[in-house]
């Protein structure tokens, strides 16, 4: 099973007009998950399902990839992978699908953790910047540290 994670791009400031949840992505936000997506498009073909936090930004950046991909219509929002989850939480999410590739599209620090709890059982530290795009690889069940970091790729890459 492949799982690629995806931090959302760059959102609106905070302000008081908006609330968190709310926060759309900007221009340069737009422009730089669409590159991002095509070039992971290169790399890999396809994507079962894109699945994102419910928040706006995700949802946003979720529809940008699923578009480049052409899954328009596998786009699955889920509270399991909203801002604040835990590796457990995405684990259930993912146990919930049962596909072969999928991308999930979420915030911080939850997208360090994921990498962090997933692949080591001692823990990492990692920058996960706005755009950054990883994949994991499971051999059988998706575990907790059983998962191999195949790549880790910052949004520069793709600028």
């Amino acid at each position: 099973m492949n799982l690629y994670l995806i931090r959302h791009g760059e959102a609106e400031k905070l302000s008081l007009s908006k609330t968190d949840f709310d926060r759309e992505l900007t221009s340069k936000g737009r422009e730089l998950t669409k590159k991002s997506a095509e070039a992971l498009k290169n790399i890999i073909k396809s994507l079962d399902v894109v699945a994102s936090s419910p928040l706006t930004r995700a949802v946003q950046t979720a529809e940008i990839v699923a578009d480049v991909f052409n899954n328009s219509k596998k786009i699955i929002t889920d509270e399991r992978i909203a801002a604040g989850s835990s590796p457990e939480d995405l684990i259930d999410f993912i146990r919930s699908i049962n596909v072969e590739n999928v991308a999930v599209v979420g915030h911080e620090p939850d997208m360090s953790n994921y990498v962090s709890a997933l692949t080591s059982s001692s823990g990492m530290y990692l920058e996960f910047k706005k755009g950054t795009v990883a994949k994991i690889n499971f051999e059988g069940k998706v575990r907790l540290a059983n998962g191999t970091l195949e790549f880790l790729i910052p949004p520069k890459v793709f600028e």
